[in-house]
C-alpha cells in the first residue's frame, strides 16, 4: 500500500498538492466528496432522483437488449430528442430492452416516455424485479437470470406519458426493469425511462467509498463483532445478497445487538430504511428495537451522544413489506446506529412454562438485505488526510497556504501534525478482505491469502493536531525541524445548500537553523494573580552557521529583563509587542552554547505555556524555529516550558469581592458585581 509521500518530489522548498493523482493518495469518504478536475469538492446528496440517469456510476446501465442495440442507451440518456424502438421486420422475441440500475433503489413512480410527433408503442409491458436471481429446481441461481415479481401490461395505449406508481412499489426495492414490446406503430419511439425514487442512498456501496460499518451481536454482554465480509451485503446496493446474521445467542440477560453505519462525514439526514426480508418470502427479521443518529458529538464520558428517532415494537405491516420507513425532522448525522432485542430471556422463561418454542418467539435474528439512508445537501462537514509525508529529512516547518473558494457560511480548516518516528503495521486478511491474525494467515493455503498489507504509521513522538490555522500563508503551528508530518483538512458548511472546494495545499519549509534545540523554564509554580521573574535557558545543538535572534512568547504578556550567553549577561536589542518579545545577540549563537533570557509575568491560568523560537536576522522574518522543551543543562531541573500553579487547599487566592447598590434618582436600584486580582 503506498501510504508515504515523499518531499523529495516537490520542487525547492514547498510541498504541494494540486493534481488529481496527489489528491487520490488522500484518505476521505469518497461518497462525500469527489475529485473535480484538480480539486476536491464536497458531493451533493439529493432528493427525487432518477434513478436510471446515474445507473452508470454503479456499474449499470443496458443490461441486455433485443433489436435495435446501438439505440438502446438513449432510452437513459436524458436526452428528450433521441430515442429506440425495435427494428421494423424484425423478430418480436427480439422487441425488448432490459436495464440495471446499478443498485437497489426505493422508487415512487417509473415514467416511459414517448416521442410526440408519432404515435407511441400500442402494446407493451413491463417487468421489475429486486435483481433476485431465478433457480433451478434445486435452488442454485441461474447466472444472468432474474425473478420479475412486479408487473403490468398497457393496453391499446395512445398515451405519450405512461406512469407506473402502485403502492406496492415503494415498499419493492427494485434494480432491474425489462420492457417487452409488443405491438407499435413503425414510426413509434421510446425516448426516455424514468425511475424517480427517494432520493441518493447515503449508505450504497459505504465501505467502497471509503466509510465504515459494525454489526455487534451481544454488545450488552461479551460483545461478538461479526464478520465484515458478510456485514457488508447489507450495505452493497444488491436485495438478494442480505446480510445473514447466523448468532442465535440464548443467554440468561436479554441480549441486545446493534449495527452501526459510519457515513463518513457528517449530513442532513431525514430518512431511514430498514429492509430486512423482500422477494419471495416477506418478513421482518426485528422485534423489539431502535432506531438513532449521531454527529460524533461527545458525551462526558466519551460515548457518542445519540439522538432517537424510534423504540418500540415492529408492527403487522412491517411484516408484510418485509421493511421498515423512519422519517424524521432533518438532523446533522454521520453515524446510523440501529439497536434490537436479539434474545429476550423473558419471553423465554414464560413461553417455556407454556410448553412454546421459543425460538421463533423469543430470537430476532435481525438480517438485513440493505439499510438505506437519505438527506439532501451538500454534507455539512467532511474530513480530509493525507498520507503520512517524509519530508527526507528533519526540515523546518515555515507556513502552510492554500486556494480555497469558500463562499460566506463555508470555511476550511487545516491542520498540521509533525513526527520523527514512524511504524511499520502489518494487516493480514483472507481472500474475502477479513482481517485475520498472523498466525491465521500462515496457516491459510496460498489461494485463500490475500497479501499482507503495510502501513506506515505514525509513532510514540509525534504531535497531536495542531489548531485550526487562522489564515493561509500562516506560520507552522507545528513543531519542527521533524521529519514526517500530516496534514488534515475540514470542508464545513452552515447552509446544505452551498459548499466550500479546496483547490490546492501547501507547506513551505527549509532546512533547519539548528538540527535540535530544547528549553526549560524556571520556577515551574507561580502563585496566581502576582508578578513573578523567571529565566528561560537553552541549548542549541548543530547549528553550525549560528543564529542571532531568539523569540519569546506566551499566552500571558512576558516582559524582558535581561539575556545572558554562556554566563556572560550579552547587550542585547530587544523589541516588544502584545505577545512576548524578541532579542537579537550583538554575537552569534552556536552549538552548545548555553542562552538564557531573564523576564517577569503575571500567570492567571493554570499550565501556562512559555514558546521560544529561534531566527537568523540573515534569512528573513518569515522563517523561525521553535524550541523544543527538554533538558538544556543540568544546573536547571525542569525540562518543561510549562509553569503551574501551587497545588493548595484553597481553590481561589488572592481575590477580593466588592459590591456596590445605587439607587439615581428616577431609577431602579442597580447592582454591580466585580472580582479583582490583587
Amino acid at each position: 500500500m503506498l501510504l508515504l509521500v515523499s518531499a523529495a518530489e516537490t520542487a525547492g522548498d514547498q510541498l504541494r498538492f494540486d493534481r488529481a493523482a496527489q489528491w487520490n493518495e488522500w484518505k476521505f469518504a469518497r461518497s462525500a466528496v469527489r475529485v473535480t478536475g484538480n480539486s476536491l469538492e464536497p458531493t451533493r446528496f439529493r432528493k427525487d432522483v432518477k434513478a436510471a440517469l446515474n445507473a452508470s456510476e454503479f456499474g449499470g446501465g443496458i443490461l441486455k437488449a433485443g433489436s435495435n442495440r446501438f439505440q438502446v442507451g438513449q432510452i437513459i440518456d436524458g436526452e428528450a430528442t433521441t430515442g429506440w424502438a425495435p427494428a421494423s421486420g424484425s423478430d418480436p422475441e427480439d422487441w425488448f430492452v432490459e436495464i440495471d440500475l446499478g443498485r437497489a433503489v426505493s422508487a415512487r413512480r417509473i415514467e416511459l416516455l414517448f416521442d410526440e410527433s408519432v404515435p407511441p408503442f400500442e402494446l407493451l409491458e413491463l417487468f421489475l424485479s429486486t435483481g433476485e436471481p431465478a433457480g433451478e429446481l434445486v435452488g442454485n441461481p441461474i447466472e444472468g437470470s432474474v425473478v420479475f415479481r412486479l408487473s403490468e401490461r398497457f393496453r391499446e395505449n395512445r398515451k405519450h406519458r405512461l406512469v407506473y406508481e402502485p403502492e406496492i412499489l415503494f415498499s419493492t426495492p427494485i434494480q432491474v426493469l425489462r420492457i417487452e414490446v409488443l405491438a407499435f406503430p413503425p414510426e413509434a419511439r421510446l425516448i426516455e425511462v424514468i425511475v424517480d425514487t427517494a432520493g441518493d442512498n447515503l449508505a450504497v456501496h459505504l465501505l467502497e467509498r471509503g466509510s465504515a460499518l459494525e454489526a455487534v451481536n451481544d454488545f450488552t454482554g461479551e460483545a461478538d463483532l461479526a464478520s465484515l465480509t458478510n456485514a457488508q451485503l447489507m450495505v452493497d446496493g444488491s436485495i438478494p445478497n442480505g446480510w445473514r446474521n447466523g448468532s442465535e445467542p440464548r443467554k440468561t440477560h436479554p441480549t441486545w445487538s446493534q449495527i452501526t453505519l459510519d457515513l463518513g462525514a457528517i449530513y442532513l439526514v431525514d430518512f431511514v430504511r430498514i429492509v430486512s426480508s423482500v422477494g419471495a418470502n416477506r418478513g421482518f427479521n426485528f422485534n423489539l428495537y431502535e432506531v438513532m443518529t449521531s454527529d460524533g458529538s461527545l458525551a462526558p464520558d466519551g460515548t457518542f451522544i445519540w439522538t432517537k428517532h424510534f423504540s418500540g415494537l415492529a408492527g403487522e405491516l412491517n411484516q408484510q413489506t418485509g421493511l421498515a420507513d423512519h422519517g424524521f425532522p432533518a438532523i446533522s448525522s454521520r453515524f446510523v446506529r440501529i439497536n434490537w432485542l436479539i434474545w429476550d430471556t423473558a419471553c423465554a422463561d414464560f413461553n417455556s412454562t407454556q410448553g412454546q418454542n421459543t425460538k421463533w418467539i423469543c430470537f430476532a435474528r435481525g438480517s438485513t438485505q440493505e439499510i438505506q439512508v437519505f438527506g439532501e445537501g451538500f454534507p455539512r462537514s467532511v474530513a480530509l488526510t493525507s498520507p503520512l509525508i517524509d519530508l527526507d529529512r528533519a526540515r523546518n516547518l515555515n507556513s502552510v497556504e492554500w486556494g480555497a473558494f469558500t463562499p460566506p457560511g463555508t470555511r476550511l480548516e487545516v491542520r498540521t501534525r509533525t513526527g520523527n518516528e514512524i511504524v511499520e503495521k502489518l494487516t493480514y486478511r483472507d481472500k474475502n478482505r477479513k482481517e485475520v491474525t498472523q498466525r491465521r494467515w500462515e496457516k491459510l493455503i496460498p489461494a485463500f491469502r490475500a497479501p499482507v498489507d503495510t502501513l506506515r504509521v505514525a509513532a510514540g513522538d509525534w504531535s497531536p493536531w495542531s489548531t485550526i490555522y487562522p489564515e493561509t500563508g500562516a506560520r507552522s503551528l507545528s513543531p519542527s525541524p521533524r521529519c514526517y508530518m500530516e496534514l488534515n483538512g475540514r470542508l464545513v458548511t452552515e447552509n446544505e445548500e452551498i459548499a466550500p472546494r479546496l483547490d490546492w495545499l501547501a507547506v513551505n519549509f527549509t532546512d533547519p537553523i539548528a538540527a535540535s534545540t530544547f528549553g526549560e523554564v524556571v520556577p515551574l509554580q507561580a502563585t496566581p494573580g502576582e508578578v513573578t521573574e523567571f529565566s528561560y535557558v537553552l541549548r542549541p545543538n548543530g547549528a553550525p552557521t549560528g543564529f542571532d535572534r531568539i523569540l519569546l512568547q506566551a499566552s500571558t504578556l512576558p516582559r524582558f529583563l535581561s539575556a545572558s550567553l554562556n554566563g556572560a549577561e550579552s547587550d542585547v536589542a530587544v523589541e516588544a509587542d502584545s505577545s512576548g518579545f524578541r532579542v537579537t545577540f550583538p554575537e552569534r549563537v552556536y552549538s552548545g552554547d548555553l542562552v538564557e533570557l531573564c523576564f517577569e509575568s503575571t500567570l492567571f491560568v493554570h499550565s501556562t505555556r512559555f514558546d521560544a523560537f529561534l531566527q537568523d536576522s540573515r534569512l528573513g522574518e518569515e522563517i523561525r524555529q521553535q524550541v523544543d522543551a527538554g533538558d538544556a543543562t543540568e544546573k536547571v531541573d525542569s525540562s518543561t516550558n510549562v509553569v503551574g500553579f501551587p497545588v493548595e487547599a484553597k481553590l481561589l487566592d488572592n481575590v477580593t469581592l466588592s459590591l456596590r447598590s445605587s439607587r439615581p434618582t428616577g431609577t431602579e436600584s442597580t447592582t454591580s458585581c466585580s472580582w479583582i486580582w490583587i
